[in-house]
């Protein structure tokens, strides 16, 4: 059993996603304690529930699913499905989207490739149980370090891919220059460790040479 559970159920006119918050049960969250300097992760369920709700509850332009019902006391909710591409997200609609929820003060935490969702109508976030929302570049800098580190493993095997992804993130995410001139100072950077090797001169030339 994994810390969150989700299945669809369909309506008649639409489908909705319902997640289900369970107990401390899942390895990921068990040495979450080690990141914690690099980031506050929630571990409880109810801690968990809680940051997702006030996120899609927010009131904003970020890309994210409607919320439709929640049970505090069952530690579930039912949420928008959406369509799109689970398997990929283009950098270029990754970059502005980020952009959107750094630039209304939010921090994801957990903001790997796969917790987005893309269609034509760009990007949504679709995991943001760990979101929170603070003034603190360095989660922001976590954030964009851990998603470079996510897509770098999802293009193991294609350096072209991953190269491509990183030049069009850099191109759309507003905050790029800041967070180039700061990915090699503090402790968000050590993430970059654990880079495949064969995707560190990809790496190199994005935060040398990629400028807006």
């Amino acid at each position: 059993m994994v810390l969150s559970q989700i299945l669809i159920k369909g309506e008649s006119d639409h489908k909705i996603i319902k997640k289900k918050y369970n107990s401390f049960n899942s390895y990921k969250w068990v040495i979450s304690p080690l990141f914690r300097a690099f980031y506050p992760f929630a571990v409880s369920s109810e801690s968990r529930l809680e940051r997702e709700l006030n996120f899609l509850k927010s009131n904003n332009e970020i890309k994210k699913p409607k919320l439709y019902s929640f049970d505090a006391d069952l530690r579930e909710l039912d949420r928008e499905y959406i369509e799109g591409n689970v398997e990929y997200c283009e950098g270029a609609k990754v970059g502005e989207l980020l952009s959107s929820i750094h630039k209304e003060g939010y921090s994801l935490g957990d903001s790997k490739l796969d917790n987005f969702i893309c269609n034509l109508e760009g990007a949504y976030i679709i995991d943001s149980e760990q979101a929170i929302k603070s003034d603190k570049k360095r989660y922001r800098y976590w954030d964009v370090s851990l998603l470079i580190l996510s897509a770098a493993y999802y293009n193991y095997s294609n350096n072209s891919s991953f190269s491509n992804f990183l030049y069009d993130f850099s191109k759309n995410y507003s905050y790029w220059e800041e967070y180039r001139e700061s990915a090699i100072k503090g402790i968000y950077a050590l993430l970059f460790l654990l880079m495949p090797p064969q995707h560190l001169k990809s790496l190199k030339t994005a935060l040398r040479d990629y400028k807006k």
